[in-house]
This record gives structure tokens, C-alpha cells and sequence, in this order.
């Protein structure tokens, strides 16, 4: 892999055309060169305000002006939108004055597109989703529930729940909040109903063994149990009602998505083929869907770890740059 280019010289060809740019820092450089940082998995720790969006955009024009890949070939996932959308700026800004600068000096230019692959890791899943949910016969092309629109969906389905295995104190108010939170874990950490419920009988059998009078926070645990235990059937209805409809939540989207990277290991052939290489801002290894999204649709093979925790995680063999930021 022959380097045209170093981070210095990429940033002094984007100062001849925008005098306020700079010189990468000691500490980017070695980020910024695949000389310091080759293709293959790693981690970048910054804190806050230390210029870590500028940082991302350099490694990407520095890639892109070295001929590795195109801009569209350098999948950046995000969780916010706006740092979406800062960070797809920034990178065609970069671009676009590298550019000017190969012209002015008249170099012929080493890229043509500006196309990049910015997005939130939401929108990766729902594009993943809508490209492969007819393996599992659903329509993911509608645009997924807001908030407003799950709540008003959880709250139709408690005001008319009729089973009578269901009884509760609790205002209406309270038990949708209970829903959407329960169905929000069942979908973030892809466990059945089934699951949760042996889990919980599991807990009310050994309380049932306890002899003597219990305390409060005994009888508190057993109560918690048992009302989640009645309510398992709702959240399955309720997730039944929205896949069957295809009115899916962000929470389903990225849930199915990961399914779907799971069971098909075609679509990660398919997903590493079209982004040899990537960038993950703020990448979280607590999300269970996220990891399985992450691990199966983009890399697999080679460990590689996060946030200095000693839980391996897989991936693609030369492909990823974890940022993740922490306050300092």
C-alpha cells in the first residue's frame, strides 16, 4: 500500500486553499496514516472538544487522496443525525478543497466523487432492513413509528386488552409506559417472552422457598415479578400487531436487521464488499442488537476490542476504526 500522500501533506494541500485549516496534532497523525494505524481494527478514546469530527474527516480525505477508497466506500455510522450530517459536511468540505488544490497546483485529481456513506446506525438498519425483510416476508419500506405514534399504538392495545389474567391498580398511563419499556428490552437484548418468564418463576420459586416472614423488598421483588409475568402476553401481541402491519419502531428495525445479519451470512458478504472500510462514532458494545448488527453485517474474523474492556469483539479482518469519546 503506497502512500502518496502523508497527513501533513494532505493538510497543507487544504491550506493553500483555506488558510484557517491546520496541521494534524501529534496525536492525530499517527491516527490519520496507515503507517501508524493500518487497515485493521482499532480504537480512538478523545475527549470532549478535542477535535475528534475533524480527526475522522482527515483519516477519510487522507484514504480517499492516497487512492485506498472512494469517499463511498468508508462507511461512517453515528448515532445522532446532526453528527451525521456535521460529519458528512466536513468530509466533503476536505474533499472539496483537496480537490481545489490538486487543480490549482495541477496535479490531476486522484478522485472524482463526493459521495459519501455518513449515516446513523438507525438508518444503516432500517436501509439493511429494507433491502432483505422479504426473507422474513415483512414490508420495511414505510418509514419507521416515532415515539408519538408507538405510544398511541401501545396505549389502543392496553385500553382494549380483555385477557383476564391481567389485573392492575396501575392507571392506563403507567401500564403503556410499562409496555413500551418492557418491549424495548425484549427487542434490545433479543430475548423471547418465554425467556423472561422462566427467568422470573425461576426467581418466585427460590422467594417461595424462603421461610419466616419476608420484608418488604422481598415481597416488593415478588410483586415486580409476577405483574411482568402478566404482561408478557401483551408485549408479544404487541409485537406481533406491528410486525404483521409493518409499522415497525426504530427499536424493531435495528432488533430485525440484526436478525436478518445473523441468518444470512450472505448479506455481510454483500454489506463488507461495498464497505471495505469504516468508521463507528461513539459505538456501543452494551447494545446487544448493535453488536450483532455490527459484528454480522460488517466484520467478522479478527478480534478486536472496545473501550479497553476485555470482551473480544470480532470483526472484519482490516476494515474499522472505533471513536468513541469520554469525558476527561
Amino acid at each position: 500500500m503506497i502512500e502518496k500522500y502523508s497527513p501533513d501533506q494532505v493538510a497543507e494541500m487544504i491550506i493553500s486553499i483555506d488558510p484557517t485549516f491546520h496541521l494534524p496534532s501529534d496525536e492525530q497523525r499517527p491516527i490519520i496514516s496507515i503507517h501508524d494505524n493500518p487497515l485493521e481494527p482499532a480504537v480512538v478514546i478523545a475527549g470532549a472538544g478535542s477535535g475528534k469530527t475533524e480527526t475522522m474527516a482527515a483519516r477519510v480525505v487522507y484514504l480517499v487522496a492516497n487512492e485506498i477508497a472512494r469517499p463511498d466506500q468508508i462507511l461512517g455510522l453515528t448515532f445522532t443525525r446532526k453528527a451525521a450530517g456535521e460529519l458528512n459536511t466536513r468530509i466533503r468540505k476536505r474533499l472539496r478543497q483537496f480537490q481545489q488544490a490538486q487543480d490549482k497546483q495541477g496535479i490531476a485529481r486522484t478522485f472524482s466523487s463526493l459521495d459519501t456513506a455518513v449515516t446513523t446506525y438507525h438508518s444503516y438498519a432500517g436501509r439493511l432492513l429494507s433491502e432483505h425483510a422479504i426473507r422474513y416476508g415483512i414490508d420495511a419500506d414505510v418509514q419507521p413509528l416515532g415515539e408519538a405514534a408507538v405510544w398511541m399504538s401501545a396505549n389502543k392495545l392496553v385500553r382494549e386488552w380483555d385477557d383476564g389474567t391481567f389485573a392492575t391498580s396501575d392507571a392506563a398511563s403507567t401500564v403503556v409506559k410499562d409496555l413500551l419499556g418492557l418491549t424495548s428490552m425484549v427487542l434490545e437484548h433479543r430475548v423471547t417472552v418465554d425467556q423472561i418468564r422462566d427467568a422470573d418463576e425461576k426467581v418466585l420459586h427460590e422467594v417461595a422457598q424462603m421461610t419466616g416472614a419476608t420484608n418488604e423488598e422481598t415481597r416488593k421483588v415478588a410483586k415486580v415479578l409476577n405483574q411482568r409475568i402478566a404482561m408478557l402476553p401483551m408485549v408479544q401481541a404487541f409485537l406481533e400487531a406491528r410486525r404483521q402491519s409493518g409499522e415497525l419502531s426504530f427499536d424493531d428495525q435495528i432488533a430485525l436487521a440484526a436478525d436478518i445479519a445473523v441468518n444470512f451470512p450472505d448479506v455481510g458478504v454483500l454489506e463488507r464488499a461495498k464497505y471495505p472500510i469504516v468508521l463507528l462514532d461513539e459505538y456501543q458494545d452494551t447494545s446487544q442488537s448493535q453488536v450483532r448488527l455490527v459484528i454480522c453485517s460488517l466484520w467478522w474474523g479478527t478480534p478486536g476490542y472496545s473501550r479497553g474492556r476485555s470482551m473480544p469483539i470480532y470483526l472484519h479482518m482490516a476494515r474499522c476504526i472505533i471513536w468513541h469519546h469520554q469525558c476527561i
